[in-house]
């Protein structure tokens, strides 16, 4: 009769403990969703910006080489602005691409480790950001003591400066968005807890 009420006892125990790893992997798994769909949806929204200034730069630059033909330092600033957006929109195409494409299933190490590659590469582009407006302020320097095509120095030197100008802001600024998760990967990763164990290196997750 002992060992039944042993065995009874240890039934129920079990039992909790199915009950409560199954709750604890429900909730990182709904904790790990809402932080990946909060980075993707980040990234999209940017991407978004980056390809509508692109386009909207290209076209009003097209429009204005074709029925208004400016002259002189005009013209070259239309032209860099149409080639340099060229450029920005297949970096925001490809962004979206693989944005869209992207797998849900991938591990939660991955994603943060993403993510902070992500800042990285945010903080380094704001870094060329300015090296772009340095450089455009440089050019109509030097377009005061050329000799050949100074207008054309000028014109690009001018959009260099708008474009440099906007992407510094556009870096910075999805730089931050990113950095407003920051509070929720703290609180996820509060969650986490390495172990080891006899067959490696795992984790726990608890409920709190």
């Amino acid at each position: 009769m002992k060992v039944k009420r042993n065995l009874i006892f240890l039934s129920f125990v079990l039992f909790l403990s199915t009950e409560v790893a199954f709750t604890q992997n429900e909730t990182f798994t709904q904790d790990f969703r809402q932080f990946r769909q909060k980075y993707l949806k980040t990234n999209k929204t940017g991407m978004w910006i980056l390809g509508s200034w692109a386009v909207g730069n290209m076209l009003f630059s097209g429009a204005m080489l074709v029925f208004a033909k400016p002259q002189n330092e005009e013209k070259y600033f239309y032209q860099m602005n149409i080639m340099w957006n060229t450029v920005n929109l297949g970096l925001a195409g490809a962004g979206l691409y693989q944005n869209y494409r992207a797998d849900e299933q991938v591990a939660w190490q991955a994603v943060l480790a993403d993510h902070h590659q992500m800042q990285k590469i945010l903080l380094f582009n704001a870094g060329l950001d300015i090296g772009y407006v340095m450089t455009g302020f440089f050019l109509r320097e030097r377009a005061k003591t050329a000799s050949k095509l100074p207008e054309r120095l000028r014109g690009w030197g001018n959009s260099l400066i708008l474009q440099g100008a906007f992407l510094f802001v556009f870096d910075v600024g999805l730089t931050i968005a990113h950095g407003k998760n920051g509070s929720y990967i703290h609180k996820f990763l509060e969650k986490v807890q390495i172990t080891h164990t006899e067959n490696g290196v795992g984790f726990v997750y608890f409920l709190r």
